[in-house]
């Protein structure tokens, strides 16, 4: 297993104690960053799904990097029917890059920070907990 670069692990120890009730997964790649699944994360109103795995990307240059884009489950849907439009986008897969035999389908929750000055301010968990809200106020 590659090691994870210490903004990495970091990141990821915070991910687990606030997830304290979920499964983590983490695969790491060769560069220092890792693809992270967290299982069981509640989701609800508006969607169908009371709860939904969420998969993302933290690159080696973590915390000083954006946490984009985020996945969910890949059979996301609303409780009054209307379809999923951008920044949800449906038909992805997750890891993107096909990295793992742990390849899901998935809707890619698209929320960029655009301030690069706040990446380190934004830590990977407090940038997923913004997605989520963001996510349930839709």
């Amino acid at each position: 297993m590659a090691e994870l670069k210490t903004g990495v692990a970091s990141a990821i120890q915070a991910i687990r104690e606030h997830f304290r009730h979920s499964d983590v997964k983490v695969l790491p790649n060769p560069s220092g960053g890792a693809n992270v699944i967290i299982e069981d994360v509640p989701l609800g109103p508006p969607y169908n799904q009371a709860k939904t795995w969420v998969g993302f990307y933290l690159s080696d240059a973590c915390p000083y990097d954006d946490t984009y884009p985020f996945y969910v489950t890949g059979n996301l849907s609303r409780t009054d029917g209307t379809a999923l439009c951008p920044p949800l986008h449906i038909n992805q897969r997750f890891p993107a890059d096909g990295s793992s035999l742990e390849t899901r389908d998935a809707v890619m929750v698209s929320r960029r920070q655009r301030n690069r000055g706040s990446f380190a301010y934004e830590s990977p968990l407090l940038k997923l907990k913004t997605v989520l809200k963001w996510m349930v106020q839709q």
